[in-house]
């Protein structure tokens, strides 16, 4: 075969899984919210609200954090970044297993399903943060970003967890039974550490450099490094946390394809 041969069968083959996946994303969202009503517009509308209401609830603590951040700014900022692992998780837990019948088709392959459910749980986080930002900002309740750019690769470093994560959870509720019925519980372990509700600079020495052990920890403070600016204290180790991301990327595909086999051969 020569090489304009397989570089045309690797292109073909490349959009033609992109359109199983866009297909896969398709049917998940009809699925899930159908036609009536809002129709797929819920896949905005659900998680915003759910912001909205957070906010709303945490709006009536009497005391703010220091540096005159009010509860609300800082859980608009912070909130909509713990919807990519936590919803992620519970949407791919067991997909493979539950739509197995997809699988007799011939060009839908198992991480087709999960990264169908990835990008759609995603694309609805990343949707209500770009919905809502913008109108938190004209009414007053968060400022222009110090540093967009900054804010951005902080938000990418967050998604990259949580794909990671996500995979890991995937692989790992596919290979048992304790994982999946103990996810929930995990992901709600993991709000303490999430640096949603507890900024990292109101945690004392040496506590928070053991949470900065926590990739997650250092991707949300560069992203409200961004955010905030150098008005705000924010602790990170860029170096370190694309390093222990990469290793969980590898694991997750690795634990994700060993699940695979697995439900192949049951």
């Amino acid at each position: 075969m020569s090489a304009s041969s397989s570089q045309g069968t690797f292109w073909f083959q490349l959009r033609l899984q992109l359109r199983v996946i866009w297909a896969l994303m398709l049917r998940e969202t009809v699925t899930r919210f159908g036609r009536e009503g809002l129709g797929m517009l819920w896949m905005i509308a659900e998680p915003a609200l759910f912001v909205i209401g957070v906010m709303i609830i945490f709006s009536f603590i009497d005391t703010g954090y220091p540096y005159g951040i009010s509860p609300a700014e800082y859980l608009a900022v912070s909130y909509p970044t713990l919807l990519f692992w936590r919803n992620g998780t519970g949407r791919v837990t067991k997909a493979i297993d539950v739509n197995r019948a997809l699988l007799h088709h011939q060009p839908i392959r198992p991480m087709d399903i999960i990264y169908a459910r990835i990008l759609l749980e995603f694309s609805s986080a990343m949707g209500v943060f770009l919905f809502l930002f913008p109108i938190f900002v004209v009414i007053g309740i968060c400022h222009i970003p110090a540093s967009i750019f900054t804010m951005a690769i902080g938000y990418l470093l967050i998604i990259w967890f949580s794909f990671s994560f996500v995979l890991i959870m995937a692989g790992l509720a596919e290979l048992s039974e304790t994982i999946e019925k103990t996810s929930h519980i995990i992901l709600y372990l993991m709000l303490p550490f999430s640096g949603v509700f507890i900024p990292t600079f109101l945690v004392p020495q040496p506590y928070r450099d053991y949470l900065l052990y926590f990739p997650l920890i250092d991707a949300v403070d560069y992203f409200h490094h961004g955010y905030f600016g150098a008005t705000v204290p924010s602790y990170y180790h860029l170096g370190y946390t694309v390093a222990v991301l990469l290793a969980m990327t590898v694991f997750g595909l690795a634990i994700s394809g060993l699940a695979i086999q697995r439900v192949r051969a049951s």
